[in-house]
């Protein structure tokens, strides 16, 4: 049986080529993507259009915003 894992890493770069064509210049995105569960290989993968530093810097500042109010900016949950 393939790794799952592997075939999801391969598809990476497609995917990211998808965001990126839906999105304006100048817009930096990342993708987190991850196994549901627990498992001895679960791994958490990432694709993205930018430097890991400039993704770190935005992950911080994501987090603090939203560690009070995870998710609940858009009032739809």
């Amino acid at each position: 049986m393939p790794n799952e894992n592997n075939t999801v890493k391969k598809r990476l770069p497609g995917i990211a080529n998808g965001i990126s064509a839906c999105l304006p210049n100048k817009y930096g995105f990342a993708l987190l993507v991850f196994n549901l569960g627990e498992a001895p290989d679960n791994e958490c993968m990432y694709v993205s259009n930018c430097e890991r530093e400039d993704i770190v810097k935005a992950m911080e500042e994501w987090i603090e915003a939203t560690k009070e109010n995870f998710a609940n900016d858009t009032g739809k949950y």
